[in-house]
């Protein structure tokens, strides 16, 4: 269901024509996708490898991302749900090692911390002198901030990892996540505050949240009262209806379907 909602968003978004309600049915895909990979995540056998894998993936699509922009005479194409699914698993391997008491663990975090600092600065700075190549830093990096939904969508993966096994939790907490993300967005909370800072002249204060609230995935220009992201809680019955039961094995036909499907729309796109 999540790859059908998928490519029919994809469709409404490489193709202008495409009725809006295609874009309206493509926001129940980004959720189902974060919780069927915290919850196969907390299955599976070789959490490594899962990781490294999610890695590379999301490598491959930010060099794909920038080859195709190159050519794009466009918006640009910012398609990389593997590097938000990585920068998900990688909190919850933390986390379990938290709660294991690994005995590495404060230096996994302390590396982890540095390593997110670190890609925070070169991604930033790459961003605002190039509008192209940070897609390509974006999937090198594999930073919190930057990536497809940025942290307002790794913070909904962790969120749905700590209450995966209480449906109760999962309905009144995504719910919550939902109203408030949307409520924030089309009422303008952020562009708001940032117009009074400037209107008050608190300069030091207006130029630090101008940087952080975008890095957080909140716009700080213009509010958008017509934003669809409300409609993401269309997903809360979908994920509510797991059974907790291992369904069809499709990793390796989403890992190759999800770059091979955006490479066809682009082209099909430019074609026609």
């Amino acid at each position: 269901m999540a790859l059908a909602f998928m490519v029919i968003d994809h469709i409404g978004l490489f193709f202008p024509y495409a009725p809006i309600w295609f874009r309206y049915i493509g926001r129940m895909s980004a959720p189902i996708f974060v919780f069927c990979m915290v919850t196969g995540f907390s299955y599976t056998r070789n959490k490594k490898l899962y990781l490294i894998r999610m890695y590379l993936f999301g490598l491959g699509m930010g060099i794909l991302d920038y080859i195709l922009n190159c050519f794009a005479d466009g918006d640009l194409v910012s398609n990389n749900i593997f590097v938000t699914l990585f920068c998900i698993g990688v909190i919850i391997r933390l986390i379990e090692y938290k709660r294991d008491n690994h005995p590495k663990f404060l230096t996994y975090l302390l590396c982890y911390c540095i390593w997110q600092v670190v890609g925070l600065f070169i991604c930033y700075y790459v961003d605002i002198y190039s509008e192209n190549i940070i897609y390509l830093f974006v999937g090198f990096m594999g930073n919190m901030f930057f990536n497809e939904g940025g942290f307002v969508f790794v913070s909904l993966g962790v969120l749905l990892y700590l209450i995966k096994d209480n449906k109760k939790y999962i309905a009144i907490c995504y719910s919550l996540f939902c109203f408030l993300f949307s409520f924030i967005t089309m009422a303008g909370i952020v562009p708001r505050i940032i117009s009074r800072l400037d209107y008050y002249d608190y300069d030091a204060l207006y130029y630090t949240l101008r940087v952080v609230f975008p890095l957080l995935g909140f716009n700080v220009i213009w509010i958008d009262r017509y934003s669809i992201q409300w409609m993401m809680i269309g997903a809360l019955p979908f994920i509510l209806f797991y059974n907790g039961k291992k369904g069809k094995s499709m990793k390796y036909f989403f890992y190759i379907f999800y770059p091979a499907h955006i490479l066809i729309f682009f082209i099909l796109s430019r074609v026609l």
